[in-house]
């Protein structure tokens, strides 16, 4: 059982589609912030901190970054349990396993998958910005806190994580309600571009119906920004579960 469990995580985690997809995140937020980076650049010093923290922040909370997260995480495993389940292939799979380690590893497939893809596509940036921009310096030292830099930037990978579990998860409940592969992709960005445009036009003072506030921290703080990633992780956890359940049972 452990050994079909460990194969149906490889499946969803190990594939070309999770580069492709890291190396799109990757991509935009360097094309996004290219003007960001030549200030930088020009300028020689930054009153935000440290170049390289300043870059860094500069692509994992630029617009286009968060807008193509919801696209490229479902890359890696979004469609792989439509496509089980239409095929019945799945029928084969949860009888070997079971039913219950089968809904798991289908949504562990889709959690890791989408949080490693994130988490991996920081990293990139985060080399990067180190790389390129390790000599500017803050405009005044006295004025940057590092403890708080250094606690920030901790936090960035759980809130990664869970950002892009969240969406992939999304993505794969997505596929399954409406039996469409392609809604794997499509739902989880329309949501995400909906409901922050929403946000924005009606309920400016609302930050935490946004889901960008859900990720940037500047608004609500770290800790907040966890629990809220991962409060609704679990909720589509479930959901999915519940819905892979039933094409199981009606199949």
């Amino acid at each position: 059982m452990k050994h079909i469990v460990s194969e149906e995580l490889k499946n969803d985690i190990f594939n070309l589609r999770m580069v492709i997809g890291s190396i799109l995140i990757v991509v935009v937020a360097f094309v996004s912030r290219i003007d960001m980076f030549q200030k930088l650049i020009d300028l020689g010093n930054s009153p935000e901190g440290p170049g390289w923290y300043v870059a860094y922040r500069y692509c994992i909370y630029a617009f286009n970054t968060l807008l193509i997260i919801p696209i490229a995480v479902p890359l890696a495993a979004g469609e792989n349990t439509e496509a089980e389940l239409r095929s019945r292939f799945s029928l084969f799979s949860y009888i070997r396993a079971g039913k219950k380690p089968y809904l798991i590893s289908k949504t562990l497939g889709l959690i890791l998958s989408g949080g490693l893809m994130v988490l991996g596509s920081m990293v990139v940036m985060m080399i990067f910005s180190i790389v390129g921009f390790r000599n500017i310096q803050p405009l005044d030292l006295r004025t940057i806190n590092m403890s708080e830099i250094y606690i920030w930037l901790v936090f960035t990978v759980p809130i990664g994580f869970l950002n892009g579990a969240f969406w992939a998860l999304i993505g794969g409940l997505a596929a399954v309600i409406t039996k469409n592969k392609h809604m794997a992709y499509t739902v989880p960005f329309i949501l995400y571009y909906v409901l922050t445009v929403f946000q924005e036009r009606y309920y400016r003072k609302l930050f935490y119906l946004s889901p960008r506030y859900w990720v940037d921290s500047y608004i609500y703080g770290e800790l907040p920004c966890v629990l809220i990633l991962l409060v609704l992780t679990v909720f589509v956890s479930i959901l999915f579960m519940k819905a892979v359940k039933r094409r199981l049972d009606n199949a």
